[in-house]
């Protein structure tokens, strides 16, 4: 899925979190990295949890 030069991190990797974001969604909470791993982001999740 990758086409940057280097090539970002497999989703398998340690570091598979640095991988360039190509969706994002912050009023949802996630984004798609291209290495095809969705990162949500707690925060912003567990505040609409709280009504926030």
């Amino acid at each position: 899925m990758c086409t940057h030069t280097p090539k970002c991190p497999t989703a398998d990797s340690p570091d598979a979190e640095a991988a360039h974001v190509v969706a994002a969604h912050p009023e949802q909470g996630w984004s798609l990295l291209c290495n095809a791993v969705v990162l949500f982001d707690v925060m912003s999740i567990s505040g609409a949890w709280h009504g926030r």
